[in-house]
């Protein structure tokens, strides 16, 4: 469920981008661990001068998990598991500032204007849906069908920017964290079953003195 998302949001973003630029590299945003752009991995460079989109970390959202697992079917109820609701941090990285070992300021300025469109774009539009954003890859996907997405910038103080990119070992670039709550993520697996209190038959005790 999680891999279908994030390529809706690189479908939808790489189509703003193409459509407010031009002479854009395709495509101008994958998917990718931004951890592993200098060389470790050996097919790195499909990362070189695009926006580059990273899951760095998943958390529930606790408070949204106050909802009944008792629902009614025809008379009788049902025990199910409830929907887990997801926030996911996704770091988006303009990976436009090296050409091998020399850093080039046009390459610089390029990501900087990147950046800038995809803050623009996901101001305009920070909620998705496979209905508002449907695409030959989502739009049949069962597991996107009643799944809405939204999308927060979120602010990181220099510190946890500090730690951020020393866990991924990589150089610090121009980037972006948005949080991406996720409602509802949720498999139809009943795990108890049971009939209804129809009547209700009490034996009254008489006490006397």
């Amino acid at each position: 469920m999680i891999q279908p998302i994030l390529n809706m949001l690189v479908d939808q973003l790489g189509d703003y981008i193409r459509q407010v630029s031009s002479n854009v590299d395709e495509p101008p945003v994958v998917l990718g661990n931004i951890g592993m752009s200098e060389g470790l991995g050996g097919n790195e460079g499909y990362m070189q001068g695009r926006i580059v989109l990273s899951l760095v970390n998943i958390m529930e959202e606790t408070t949204l998990k106050n909802t009944s697992p008792y629902n009614k079917f025809n008379s009788r109820h049902e025990l199910t598991n409830p929907p887990a609701f997801l926030n996911l941090f996704l770091l988006f990285t303009a990976n436009f500032t090296s050409r091998g070992n020399v850093t080039d300021d046009t390459d610089y300025s390029n990501g900087l204007t990147r950046l800038s469109q995809l803050i623009e774009f996901f101001q305009s539009k920070h909620v998705f849906t496979v209905q508002n954003s449907p695409a030959p890859n989502t739009i049949h996907d069962p597991d996107l069908q009643d799944v809405r997405v939204s999308l927060e910038l979120y602010s990181m103080t220099f510190e946890q920017v500090n730690h951020l990119w020393g866990s991924l070992g990589g150089k610090q670039v121009p980037f972006v964290m948005y949080k991406a709550g996720i409602l509802p993520v949720k498999r139809e697996y009943t795990t108890e079953r049971g009939e209804y209190i129809q009547d209700i038959q009490s034996d009254t005790i008489h006490i006397r003195k």
